[in-house]
């Protein structure tokens, strides 16, 4: 498959996971995606590159000692200065959790929230410039954040990361198609009383080449499978949770 060398501006480039045992976690993808491991320096805290045949997909990091916050992924929007996208994401409505701070000679990052309460990370790249796999098995493929307000949170992303609204019809609700350039890069799904009490969140696909055996992977694995496998327009999806209870989704790429 090509390789992305670098990403365009203002829309997701990377995923990683910050979980409460680390190890049993990049063990659970490496069977379900075929995922290999190359572990940073102990500055990083434990973080590990998830590569797929030979290319950069993904991070895993370890919760700090304590943590109160579940095992969760993060979807980085990539930007051109951190310290600007932060601006922009306050002065829309949303609210920073941790303002930018440097990772080595790897970038710049924040950690912010949106107005409807949804956690997403910023990135200004240095020598990290996202995922180098995409769009096939073993990588990132799509990401949504499922909110209560999707009309608010479409609006509020769409004004920080200058991208388009395209909205339609998904069984029954209203679906915000995000897209920079014309190209979709991200969604968002409005949230029912049937989701119950779940706050909101993004939601970060990996693709698979087969959507049961990714289901029989799981759950061999110790993950949980909440809902599939089903088809969709776009592939036969799974929504899962792995052994530490993060929420992820998969669907046959391609």
């Amino acid at each position: 498959m090509p390789r992305v060398s670098s990403h365009p501006t203002g829309q997701p480039i990377w995923f990683d996971l910050q979980t409460s045992n680390a190890a049993a976690a990049r063990a659970f993808y490496a069977a379900v995606l075929g995922w290999t491991y190359e572990e940073q320096a102990p500055e990083y805290g434990g973080y590990a590159v998830a590569f797929k045949d030979g290319a950069v997909a993904s991070g895993i990091g370890q919760q700090e000692p304590g943590a109160t916050y579940p095992s969760a992924w993060t979807v980085y929007f990539g930007v051109a200065s951190a310290d600007a996208a932060c601006a922009k994401i306050t002065a829309a409505g949303g609210s920073l959790m941790f303002p930018p701070m440097v990772i080595g000679d790897q970038g710049r990052m924040a950690m912010c929230m949106d107005p409807t309460g949804a956690a997403f990370g910023v990135w200004e790249p240095i020598k990290h410039t996202g995922a180098e796999a995409v769009n096939e098995p073993g990588a990132m493929v799509w990401c949504e954040v499922n909110t209560r307000d999707a009309a608010r949170a479409s609006q509020f992303y769409a004004d920080v990361f200058g991208l388009t609204i395209e909205t339609m019809e998904m069984q029954g609700s209203p679906y915000h198609m995000l897209k920079n350039h014309g190209e979709p890069v991200a969604g968002v799904l409005q949230m029912t009383p049937e989701w119950g009490d779940m706050p909101p969140h993004w939601m970060a696909y990996f693709g698979v080449t087969n959507a049961e055996e990714a289901k029989a992977a799981v759950e061999k694995n110790g993950g949980q499978v909440h809902h599939g496998p089903f088809d969709t327009p776009y592939g036969r999806m799974i929504v899962a949770a792995d052994p530490q209870g993060a929420a992820v989704s998969f669907i046959t790429a391609g």
